[in-house]
């Protein structure tokens, strides 16, 4: 093929040219650009660019060309030495004998990879040889112009044969028919030239001039190469994914940079107030060269550049202290080739610490708080509950501030709760601390002796009284305290009686027509909700509200966690003093005494402390024998039932296999912990559950 065939006489335009005149020639004359001329500059325009906007103004028509750089002219001798100059372009300005002509870069390559011998243009069919995939330029009719050592390989042509081949017989006419009617290219195409030969991947190329294709190039590779190099694609993906996702579940932020600071890789969890926008939208560029990144990681990725080791920067003067590490990463030569940068945001940390230290004062100043409590009641050779909990320092405030005067208490509370205890305390503490403290369960005493041990009697007073007389309760405690506990328990007879002692500050014994002055303070408690009873009758209103003047709401021990086992200690020690053992509870035990709800409240925890104590052989109480304690299962007659004797609701049924697979996994593991990590949920969940399932139990 001759070079000089292909020239082409351009046509060119500037400000002034009318495009109708333009238009008519291009409906004549086949080309594919027209030249706009510009002062010294040239720039290319496409021919169809005015045939379909020739009704607009030129400057309008021309405007997008000129932000292009313009065309330089190549002279015609030069050619085949600047091909790279000539391929970059689509369309190249030639200088041929003292005028311009133009060439379209497709025709170019079609002279460049023809088989004529030229010196000049060797090393580029030696480039297109060298290629690691097969290439193969072929004419509408089929025949091969130009192929590559490859492409013969994996089609098996020898090459005394590819004069005479035709690529329609070997590799089917459809693929060249579709490419040619479409002018679209068409990849990817997996086909087997003959029966015994191994399949291969061609793309189908249309080669286009002067909008009509002229030619088709093939890209030809192995199956087994694209396959392998498939797998090795998948496996990077899939290792791709799995780093994202391990970032992407860490809490830190973690930047990958090169040698230089160039970004490659960003968590998606990143600190905001260090990035002006997302980091992984940053891929790619110098982090040292842009405002957007915070200076604290300009730092850190110096500092590792500079030393070549770990390096750990933190942010403290800031309303969002950080810390970044950066670690090196070397290649083998010994060079830096890669910074891992972690970053974390110490606000939250900042914060807990804060808060930590909070609670640490608190704690500090109920501890004060108690030790001065327990020293002021020391003093007047009282009692004062062991406590830990906020509530019970809400309570124990409350019982000191009203100890301080002689208003009638309510102390109101679940059995076992430790009722007495604070009614002890609230004495104790009282200006009264010397005097008598009577305490009488108006539940214990029968209804016919109840009034007589209240008010007292008179000798004779009645069948069977003593001769003396007796003094009653209430004046007993004359200058001191009188605790009436379970008092919801008196009788409405007795009550309105002791309604009118409480107003009239006196008493009448039985058969007295005298009655005996007193001052007393009143504690009354009751475990049942008064105001219900007062509704039904069973209790006196006006005595509800003679004895409801100062109300102390005492907690179940199931809502103050934090006592259980400060308790449970104080109880095991007062065993061991008493009988001279060394016992001692094991961190299991105390999770289970923990997740227990006790119903039955401290007494209920001091009675199961003394059970244990005494069933124990160790020195160690160990979780087992709290469980066997509290699950009732220590006797060797009991027997596992059968999960289910008959059909029952699905739900219900699985209520029973959650409650048997819970107490399975706590009998094993003997921690809430640990059984929650075998049952794959919270630890949470499982205190929860275990505490529902001994409330039911201890019933």
């Amino acid at each position: 093929m001759n070079l000089k065939t292909f020239l082409r006489d351009p046509i060119f335009i500037d400000k002034t040219t009318n495009l109708d005149t333009i238009t008519e020639r291009l409906k004549t004359e086949e080309h594919a650009y027209v030249f706009f001329r510009n002062e010294e500059k040239i720039f290319p325009v496409k021919s169809i660019d005015i045939l379909l906007e020739r009704q607009k103004p030129v400057e309008k028509l021309l405007k997008l060309s000129t932000c292009e750089p313009p065309l330089s002219i190549i002279p015609f001798a030069e050619l085949t030495i600047r091909v790279l100059d000539v391929l970059a372009e689509l369309v190249t300005l030639v200088s041929y004998d003292d005028t311009l002509k133009y060439i379209l870069r497709e025709e170019f390559l079609l002279i460049m990879t023809s088989t004529s011998s030229n010196n000049d243009i060797a090393w580029l069919r030696s480039l297109f040889a060298s290629i690691p995939r097969g290439l193969m330029i072929v004419d509408l009719n089929y025949a091969v112009v130009n192929s590559n050592a490859e492409a013969l390989r994996m089609l098996r042509i020898p090459g005394k044969e590819l004069q005479d081949m035709r690529m329609h017989e070997l590799l089917g006419l459809s693929s060249f028919q579709y490419v040619y009617n479409t002018h679209n290219s068409l990849l990817n195409q997996i086909i087997t030239p003959t029966v015994n030969q191994a399949a291969i991947l061609v793309d189908f190329v249309p080669l286009i001039m002067y909008q009509v294709v002229t030619g088709f190039a093939l890209i030809i590779q192995d199956l087994p190469s694209v396959e392998t190099m498939a797998m090795e694609l998948d496996s990077v993906k899939q290792l791709n994914q799995d780093l994202e996702a391990i970032l992407s579940t860490m809490y830190d932020e973690i930047i990958v940079v090169d040698s230089r600071g160039k970004l490659l890789r960003a968590s998606s969890n990143y600190i905001s107030s260090q990035w002006k926008q997302p980091p992984n939208t940053l891929i790619g560029q110098q982090l040292l060269k842009l405002k957007a990144v915070d200076e604290l990681i300009h730092k850190v990725i110096r500092e590792v550049q500079k030393k070549k080791q770990k390096v750990s920067l933190m942010q403290n003067n800031s309303e969002s202290p950080r810390l970044s590490v950066g670690n090196p990463l070397f290649h083998k030569s010994g060079g830096l080739e890669r910074i891992v940068i972690t970053s974390r945001d110490l606000t939250e940390v900042s914060r807990l610490r804060r808060e930590l230290e909070q609670t640490r004062k608190i704690s500090e100043d109920y501890r004060n708080e108690l030790e001065r409590l327990r020293e002021r009641v020391k003093q007047v050779q009282g009692t004062v509950p062991v406590y830990a909990s906020p509530l019970m320092h809400e309570v124990m405030k409350e019982v000191e501030r009203v100890a301080q005067f002689s208003a009638t208490v309510l102390l109101r509370g679940e059995s076992g709760v430790g009722k007495e205890v604070i009614a002890s305390t609230i004495h104790s503490l009282s200006q009264r601390h010397t005097q008598p403290f009577i305490k009488i369960n108006c539940a214990a005493i029968p209804d016919s002796l109840l009034e007589s041990e209240l008010f007292g009697y008179e000798r004779g007073a009645f069948s069977g009284a003593s001769q003396q007389g007796k003094t009653g309760l209430i004046i007993k405690a004359h200058k001191g305290s009188l605790f009436l506990d379970e008092i919801s328990e008196l009788p409405i007879g007795t009550q309105g009686k002791l309604l009118r002692v409480i107003q009239e500050r006196e008493v009448y014994p039985v058969g007295a027509t005298i009655p005996i002055k007193f001052d007393i303070q009143i504690i009354a408690a009751t475990n049942r909700p008064l105001e219900e009873l007062v509704s039904q009758g069973k209790f006196r209103e006006d005595l509800f509200y003679r004895i409801n003047v100062f109300p102390i709401e005492i907690p179940p021990l199931r809502e103050r966690k934090e006592d259980i086992i400060l308790l449970a200690n104080v109880f095991l020690s007062q065993f061991n003093q008493t009988y001279r053992r060394n016992l001692r509870l094991s961190a299991a035990a105390m999770e289970i005494l923990e997740a227990y709800p006790f119903p039955g409240n401290v007494r209920e925890l001091q009675n199961l402390i003394l059970r244990i104590a005494i069933k124990n052989d160790g020195e160690v109480i160990e979780s087992n024998t709290v469980e066997r304690t509290l699950m009732k299962r220590d006797s060797p007659s009991d027997k596992p039932r059968e999960r289910f004797s008959q059909v029952i609701p699905l739900e219900q049924a699985c209520a029973e296999v959650e409650k048997e697979l819970v107490t399975m996994a706590m009998k094993q593991y003997q921690s809430t912990t640990k059984a929650a990590k075998a049952l794959g949920v919270s630890q949470a969940t499982v205190s929860r559950k275990y505490r529902q399932i001994m409330s039911k139990i201890d019933q």
